[in-house]
């Protein structure tokens, strides 16, 4: 029986895709026209090269903000926005915890409140740095969760099925007890190591083997 629900954060709970987040700031500076989209998914990648390669360094926010500002004038420069970026990026230091910038996934909140209803024990396990507690306290999510690991903050990354170890006993729960939704190959590896279930995400819709609405956790609890 599943006494706990764990769940990644970035392109999960949170819309990671640029659409979502940066596309509205470029329409209101009148940038959108302007950007290169048949090169946002190498700019894309670009920007998670340089954030994976110094998140797990990012322990407080005063190191996490200039991570965050390379990962974003990365993104700008790569879709030919670089001499717009420094606006663009100053704009997201200073509103770091602004929900705009954070668009939650549809149904996050609702499922979160209902498996709270039912007694669940929430964690998160995510590959982030020192904005992660914030950002959940900005966007309406930290009530929901019962403990936060972010990598940075507990010192192992996703596959490393320590993170996943270090929830479980925060919460007081074994392996078989716990359900982890993700949406990466590090979500399901990690989690198979730990001895978790593992369910695949996909807000976007692209891969038709993965949940596409928060509320089939619901459903495959009741399984």
């Amino acid at each position: 029986m599943k006494r706990a629900v764990l769940f990644d954060v970035g392109d999960t709970l949170i819309l990671g895709h640029p659409k979502y987040w940066l596309w509205p700031l470029l329409q209101e500076r009148g940038l959108s026209e302007k950007a290169d989209t048949s090169r946002l998914m190498e700019a894309v990648m670009a920007a998670y090269r340089v954030y994976n390669e110094r998140h797990m360094q990012a322990t407080t926010v005063e190191t996490a903000l200039p991570v965050w500002a390379d990962f974003h004038l990365t993104l700008l420069s790569g879709i030919g926005l670089g001499e717009h970026a420094e606006e663009i990026v100053g704009f997201l230091r200073d509103n770091w915890q602004n929900p705009k910038v954070w668009p939650l996934t549809p149904g996050a909140k609702e499922v979160l409140s209902e498996l709270k209803g039912r007694g669940y024990k929430l964690g998160v396990v995510s590959n982030w740095d020192a904005l992660l507690p914030g950002v959940l306290e900005a966007t309406g999510l930290a009530p929901y969760f019962d403990f936060v690991a972010a990598s940075a903050l507990v010192g192992a990354a996703k596959p490393d099925p320590r993170i996943f170890r270090v929830v479980l006993e925060a919460l007081g729960v074994e392996p078989h007890q716990a359900l982890h939704v993700g949406d990466s190959p590090d979500d399901l590896g990690g989690a198979v190591a730990a001895g978790v279930e593992a369910v695949l995400f996909d807000p976007y819709r692209r891969n038709p083997e993965a949940l596409h609405e928060l509320w089939g956790v619901l459903e495959r609890l009741e399984a």
